[in-house]
């Protein structure tokens, strides 16, 4: 896949994690996204299941209500527990040995370096975040579209650092997808992208170490 085709991919993976409407629902129903999305994993050995949560049935006004709930009890942080899409919260909120809070290294809150990282590269970079991400410049929607942007504008170097210092959470958020029993279609959407970084790590890695024997 070019870079081209990466930056729709991850512009599409990005909008898998939104509140569902409407439009989500029709291309489950139509097939579109594992569609598009098995173009890219040509399933095989090891991965056939990867895709089966965009094939989930139902009709749009059932699947869309099912959806709706599904992401309210994961992600709204209204239910007594509920998951995190945003980087800081799996990481101690600051690495900053000379910070003085007493929460200085504790997790499971927001705002921390990652996010204020992040906030200073979208401002180098002329972007700014949306008001549904304000105070969450690090969630998982808007490092998907920064991704997407990387790979329409950046070198493979700026994407394989963004990946190693701001995705390499993503396995730790799979783990809770598994033990809050997640629905299949978000599985699959996270299973989706844990497969697409491992591919990308694989690949720039394979790209970083020849250019340094070619010099």
């Amino acid at each position: 896949m070019k870079d081209q085709g990466k930056e729709s991919f991850c512009r599409v993976l990005a909008t898998l994690f939104y509140t569902p409407g409407e439009e989500l629902v029709k291309q489950i129903r139509q097939t579109t996204l594992y569609s598009f999305f098995e173009r890219y994993i040509q399933p095989r050995e090891g991965t056939e299941d990867l895709l089966k949560g965009f094939l989930t049935k139902g009709n749009v006004e059932n699947l869309l209500e099912d959806l709706k709930v599904e992401y309210g009890r994961l992600f709204s942080g209204l239910c007594e527990e509920s998951i995190s899409l945003v980087e800081s919260f799996y990481k101690p909120w600051t690495r900053d040995a000379r910070c003085p809070l007493p929460f200085a290294s504790e997790r499971g809150l927001l705002m921390g370096d990652s996010a204020i990282h992040l906030l200073a590269i979208y401002q180098q970079c002329g972007l700014e975040v949306s008001e549904e991400f304000k105070g969450r410049p690090d969630h998982i929607v808007m490092e998907l579209e920064f991704l997407s942007y990387l790979y329409e504008r950046a070198t493979d170097g700026d994407v394989k650092t963004f990946i190693e210092d701001h995705l390499d959470w993503v396995p730790l958020l799979e783990e809770e997808f598994r033990r809050f029993h997640a629905h299949p279609f978000y599985l699959s959407a996270l299973e989706v992208l844990d497969f697409f970084l491992n591919r990308e790590r694989e690949r720039l890695e394979v790209e970083a170490n020849g250019k340094k024997k070619i010099h």
